[in-house]
């Protein structure tokens, strides 16, 4: 039976003990440097027994930027959509690549995961963005288990940051109003009506068409979004529930009639110029140079720049979503109804996120129940 010895030009023991693989070839386990004869017992009866319970892994140069990359071209791109696969991408490229993506899979502990998830998190990301890299991380690992690379995935032991719920930023009924005039004349007008006024996601705004409206009975159906970095048009919605119809108010009819009749003057305009190779793709947030779909970035850049003009304190985008939302919660509207508008997957996720307004709709309940019962 295998003994450890000691190595006799270093000093530590080493040991070394053979068997027969898969195949029934033969093999040896060789390992060297531990400081006693007991730490190096331990480790071979460790790996007699993997080895007996064909949980052994065999030794690896595989690095994580090799492993990462196959898995996002073979695996990740059947497992979830464009947009989110972009931003796996860049989650890789930025954030794992340049940290640890040359260590050999075999080579990543608890540690090293940790204190990678430590120096996010020092460098201020965003407790949602820690979680994204991290949950990445975690999957790739899982998939090394299942190839066989490693035994354990180190990034599911690792303890992340205390989730701090920030502020949520949003406008007055006030100061939507103030918005929306102040912008009447903007080239993105439109934009800002569907966001404050039917609670549209960014994507879906620059996606929506205008087979997608009904006039008549006044509603929006979401069909399409733009990917977020603007390369091309998306069929369906974020989630299954995002696939919805939104009943709209008669200022953003007007809205969007005023946009129709500018959409149609530039139609005539890009026939002229174009004729045959025009392509009329029914964008109601069109380009004005060929009217395909407008540049997200671009949009920001135009956004930041009229909120300034407006005198209006800065809120992201999306937060006039948000801001769409706790209106309809003040005025008491009907939760469930709320979440369907907003495409939300659950209900809780609409109770947590505006779990802001729902202190003072608590107090309105006990107002309304004191009123109710006499004793």
């Amino acid at each position: 039976m295998a003994e450890p010895f000691v190595n006799e030009k270093t000093k530590k023991w080493d040991f070394v003990f053979g068997y027969y693989d898969e195949t029934g070839k033969r093999r040896q386990i060789r390992r060297k440097g531990f400081k006693t004869k007991r730490e190096a017992n331990n480790k071979m009866i460790e790996l007699q027994n993997d080895v007996k319970n064909k949980e052994y892994i065999r030794k690896d140069n595989t690095t994580l930027n090799e492993f990462m990359d196959y898995w996002l071209d073979n695996i990740r791109i059947h497992e979830c959509g464009e947009t989110t696969l972009y931003n796996n991408k860049l989650y890789f490229k930025n954030h794992i690549k340049p940290k640890f993506g040359k260590i050999k899979l075999q080579n990543f502990d608890l540690l090293k995961c940790q204190n990678f998830v430590n120096e996010l998190h020092k460098k201020n990301f965003a407790r949602n963005t820690i979680d994204r890299i991290t949950t990445m991380v975690k999957k790739v690992f899982d998939k090394a288990i299942e190839y066989g690379f490693i035994k354990e995935n180190p990034m599911r032991k690792v303890t992340l940051p205390k989730r701090i719920k920030k502020e949520m930023s949003i406008w007055t009924l006030e100061q939507v109003n103030h918005f929306l005039q102040s912008t009447k004349e903007d080239r993105y007008h439109c934009v800002y009506g569907l966001a404050l006024l039917a609670g549209m996601r960014q994507g879906e705004i620059l996606g929506l068409r205008w087979q997608d409206i009904d006039f008549e009975s006044k509603t929006i159906t979401i069909r399409q979004t733009l990917a977020h970095y603007g390369t091309r048009i998306k069929s369906g919605a974020k989630t299954t529930t995002g696939e919805r119809k939104i009943s709209i108010p008669n200022q953003l009819i007007g809205i969007l009639e005023e946009q129709c009749r500018l959409y149609e003057a530039y139609k005539v305009k890009w026939k002229r110029e174009f004729g045959d190779g025009f392509v009329d793709m029914d964008i109601v947030i069109f380009n004005l140079k060929n009217g395909k779909t407008v540049f997200p970035a671009n949009l920001s850049k135009a956004y930041k720049k009229d909120v300034i003009s407006a005198k209006l304190p800065h809120i992201r985008f999306h937060d006039m979503r948000h801001t769409h939302a706790t209106m309809l919660l003040e005025k008491k509207m009907n939760v469930k109804v709320i979440s369907e508008r907003l495409g939300h997957s659950k209900i809780s996720v609409t109770l947590d996120t505006y779990s802001h307004v729902l202190p003072s709709m608590q107090q309105e309940v006990a107002d309304e129940l004191e009123q109710m019962i006499m004793l």
